[in-house]
């Protein structure tokens, strides 16, 4: 039988701060140059960024970690790629940048900005409460379901559409001992446990 927990919901304004700072702290990435089929490019305010190559159609090109304290510098040489659209997703611990790659005849070039920019979700945890916040600047739809250790279903919000989502759980008020939350919003899945 499926358990019934009941926690408690409150709007968190303060979280909003938490979202905005995040978003200035996080990197940037600047263009260095553009020669042939090659692309230089550089990552200021990181210390560590997953970058990913994608097909149109979300196909996996390429994949890679990078760790720095400083400024980090990449070239691609991109001549193994017809031609074509791709997407480079750079991943840092406070969001996912998505970046625009034009290959055409024996030219590619890399987009400065970017064509979609989701930030993660940031928790904070304070003796079992919990309180919850997303930046959503382009007010897409998000869903927040919470499962319990055996993967069921616990707590599932309604489709919410605001530019700052801030919620608050109290996981005191329960027996159970493990929570994994799963947002989703921007066509991506967010998770986070908690004990």
């Amino acid at each position: 039988m499926k358990k019934i927990l009941k926690f408690s919901l409150v709007l968190v304004v303060a979280l909003t701060a938490i979202s905005a700072h995040a978003a200035d702290v996080d990197f940037l990435l600047k263009v260095k140059k553009e020669q042939g089929k090659r692309i230089t490019f550089a990552f200021n305010e990181v210390n560590k960024v997953a970058l990913t190559i994608y097909d149109t159609n979300d196909k996996l090109i390429n994949s890679e970690e990078l760790n720095s304290k400083g400024i980090i510098n990449r070239t691609y040489d991109l001549n193994a790629l017809p031609e074509g659209t791709y997407f480079l997703e750079a991943e840092s611990e406070f969001k996912v940048a998505r970046y625009e790659i034009s290959v055409d005849g024996t030219i590619a070039s890399l987009a400065d900005s970017p064509v979609s920019v989701v930030y993660k979700p940031v928790f904070v945890n304070k003796n079992g409460l919990i309180s919850l916040s997303i930046l959503n600047l382009d007010k897409s739809p998000v869903e927040i379901k919470i499962y319990d250790a055996d993967n069921t279903e616990v707590y599932k919000s309604a489709v919410l559409t605001d530019q700052n989502v801030s919620k608050f759980f109290n996981i005191n008020e329960t027996e159970l001992k493990n929570y994994t939350f799963v947002m989703s919003y921007d066509d991506k899945v967010f998770t986070e446990s908690f004990k």
